[in-house]
């Protein structure tokens, strides 16, 4: 029988039975009831097993055949998901082409296909593969998702015609699959959907977490394990709570348990500030959003938060805070002692970032080494003990940073090599950071940071601090600037005072006398030469006045120069001390003289003579009776030191700093009449100052009294431009020790 629907000329073929055929055995029909057969899913469109197989069982029963399949496309293969009355040895051939299918009839046309008699329709040749495999009849209706996606076919062993209800059953259940075919793609879709947000929050930096109304943990995305840790998934966060406080009462919880609980509770929290602690790690700043979930109607469906991570954030904020007010204070009264304002900033760059320790070195020029000058600690005091308060240059981590002019990280002082230079044990402090502190181009300074994190290096931080470096920096010079102006001040005035009583006063005295023998020829000759006499000696006090004035200018203008050789200090002070001792012999003071057998240095020995005889003789006239003044010369590493100190004399520490100002004299020395032209320490200042050396005085009250120190580097001195002379108003060793 003709079918109504046009086949063509391509003959498609299903294999419903592959029964090996009997030479010249003709087509016929499969005997029995077999069971249905459940085939395995392609990746091409799903139907679910078991209803394939109970579909396919219901639409061979109600058309009345032997066998019934359904087949998917998968791409140009059709995949057997569904049999009813298929042999168990047809299993292997569970795929097949399409092209050589009845049912790609079907797929290529859209429509259904009903053949009475394989055999007898011209439109399948004598070849199909249909013959051999013993079909006779069938019976296909596409199944479509949008487009056709399968056929459900009926296949019979013998010639049949195909009655109207066998169509409308094959057709129905063609629409049973199309319809499972939908709700499966719809639910692939479904889960696509849910992989993507799933994969879409785990790429997040944002910690997402949500718990249902019960408080059982269902989601968190990879970012909310990061901050969290270890967080056990499907757990009852109420009770896993109250579990982990009972172990341990004083435990940290993940953050985003809090958040949760209060938002189940029914509260809605915005950028929550946690901060959560890490074992050797700094402290993490994260904001918390949390909120109930709600239906319609009101009712919870759970909560859900999320975790932004803001550390970030939060530092740059506390750098940028701690750098502006850095600048504020440095930028205080010039009038504020120095080393009070810096003592101050380093403590404040140590509280507000959290630095356990802070230092601050400077570099003595004489002896080319750096030396603590300042240091802070927070209230643990955790800098080890017997840390070396100077460090040459390259050594340790200050070393390093003044050797490479740039920042230097150390993430751990355990091992790290130029840590282990000044200490083998920094006990719990773990990571540190040094700063160049620069006047100019050239540092001038050290600023070292220590911590008890585990620090890495860090751009941000490492700007801010070489900012505060520089900050310090020009604090240091600012002052300088300050100093040097104020003595100019001074020394103006001093100057005038000078003018009008160390010069005046013996220029009257000579015009004077000078006036009285013009106008008396006769003056007897007694009278004459205690005239002259007298002009000689203010001749004299002037004749030293000038002398020293000029030496002080011609050395600070480069216009007389010091002609360094290789010099004994040790010899200098011996014959300077046995000259004061002659000078000074009717006072009662004594003179303990403690030098090497030799101390060699580079120096000028006129020019040092000068300055131990200036400094012995100004400790001597200002000595009471039995006053002890003693001269001691060591060598101290790459420096000889030597220092002049005489008892009974305390000089208040306001008048201490101008001491080596030109024409400064102390009250005291006013008060008794001690003479002097407030020179001598000025010239010997710029004496050592032009040797490339320092001289500092301090004062101590017990015994009470005043020591003066003199440092010169034992090498020959570069030159040094005369701009660069320093003005020097205290003892740094001394001082730090003595805050120490």
């Amino acid at each position: 029988m003709q079918s109504a629907i046009s086949v063509g000329n391509i003959l498609f073929v299903a294999f419903a039975d592959t029964r090996p055929n009997e030479p010249g055995r003709q087509c016929t029909g499969g005997g029995g009831r077999p069971e249905p057969v459940g085939m395995t899913l392609g990746s091409g469109p799903t139907l679910p097993q078991a209803a394939a197989d109970h579909l396919v069982t219901l639409v061979a029963q109600a058309a009345q055949a032997p066998t019934a399949t359904v087949h998917l496309l998968d791409g140009e293969q059709l995949r057997l998901v569904g049999a009813y009355g298929l042999p168990s040895h047809r299993m292997n051939s569970a795929s097949v082409p399409v092209s050589s299918t009845l049912d790609g009839l079907v797929i290529s046309r859209g429509v259904p296909v009903v053949i009475s008699d394989v055999l007898a329709d011209d439109r399948v040749p004598a070849t199909t593969p249909a013959c051999a495999a013993g079909e006779r009849a069938y019976l296909g209706y596409p199944i479509r998702d949008g487009a056709v996606a399968g056929v459900c076919a009926a296949l019979d062993y013998q010639p049949r015609r195909w009655q109207p209800e066998h169509l409308t059953v094959v057709g129905q259940g063609a629409q049973a699959c199309t319809a499972l075919v939908g709700e499966q793609h719809s639910a692939a879709r479904a889960d696509d959907v849910q992989r993507l947000l799933a994969a879409l929050l785990d790429n997040l930096r944002t910690g997402v977490a949500a718990c249902d109304a019960a408080g059982w943990l269902i989601f968190s995305n990879k970012a909310n394990q990061d901050l969290n840790g270890e967080l056990p998934d499907h757990i009852d966060l109420r009770a896993w709570t109250r579990q982990q406080l009972a172990q341990t009462p004083a435990a940290t919880l993940p953050p985003a348990v809090g958040p949760l609980q209060r938002a189940l509770a029914g509260e809605r929290l915005h950028e929550a500030e946690i901060t959560v602690e890490r074992r050797q790690q700094r402290p993490s700043m994260l904001l918390a959003d949390a909120q109930p979930i709600t239906n319609a109607d009101s009712e919870s469906l759970g909560a859900v938060v999320t975790l932004q991570d803001v550390t970030q954030r939060h530092t740059a904020t506390v750098l940028k805070d701690c750098e502006l007010t850095i600048r504020r204070l440095l930028s205080g009264s010039d009038t504020s002692p120095g080393d009070e304002l810096l003592r101050e900033v380093i403590a404040t760059i140590g509280r507000i970032l959290d630095w356990a320790a802070t230092e601050f070195w400077t570099i003595d020029e004489v002896g080319n080494v750096l030396h603590r000058h300042l240091w802070w600690t927070d209230k643990r005091k955790l800098l080890p003990p017997g840390l070396p308060d100077r460090l040459d240059h390259g050594q340790g981590m200050p070393g390093r940073a003044w050797q490479t002019s740039e920042a230097v990280w150390a993430t751990d002082l355990h091992t790290d090599a130029d840590a282990r230079a000044q200490s083998l044990d920094w006990g719990l402090l773990r990571s540190a950071v040094t700063v160049p502190v620069p006047i100019g181009s050239v540092t001038r300074g050290v600023l070292a940071c220590y911590s008890a994190y585990t620090e890495h290096r860090d751009d941000v931080r490492t700007a801010v601090m070489t900012g505060i470096a520089a900050h310090i920096g020009q604090f240091v010079e600012r002052r300088r600037g300050w100093d040097l102006t104020t003595e100019l001040g001074h020394s103006r005035d001093e100057y005038i005072a000078l003018v009008g009583h160390e010069i005046r006063t013996p220029l009257t005295s000579i015009l004077s006398y000078t006036a009285l023998m013009i106008d008396d020829p006769d003056l007897p000759a007694a009278d004459r030469v205690e005239m002259l006499q007298v002009m000689n000696r203010n001749t004299g006090r002037l004749q030293i006045i000038i002398d020293k004035l000029l030496d002080i200018a011609g050395l600070q203008s480069g216009h007389v120069t010091v002609e360094s050789r290789r010099t004994d200090l040790s010899a200098i002070v011996q014959t300077a001390a046995a000259t004061i001792r002659t000078r000074f012999a009717d006072n009662d003071v004594t003179f303990d003289i403690d030098v090497p057998d030799e101390a060699i240095l580079w120096g000028d020995e006129r020019r040092l003579i000068q300055v131990v005889g200036e400094l012995l003789t100004n400790a001597a006239d200002s000595a009471d009776d039995g006053s002890h003044i003693t001269a001691t010369v060591t060598t101290d590493g790459p420096a000889t030191q030597l220092t002049v100190s005489n008892t009974g004399q305390v000089i208040p520490s306001a008048e201490r700093e101008r001491l080596f100002q030109r024409f400064f004299r102390t009250q005291g020395a006013i008060t008794n009449a001690v003479p002097g032209t407030g020179l001598g320490l000025s010239l010997a200042r710029t004496i050592i100052e032009q040797h490339g050396g320092t001289i500092t005085a301090t004062t101590d009250h017990d015994p009470p009294g005043t020591t003066i120190t003199v440092r010169l580097p034992n090498d020959r001195p570069a030159a040094r431009p005369p701009e660069q002379s320093r003005v020097t108003t205290t003892d740094v060793t001394h001082d730090a020790t003595r805050h120490r």
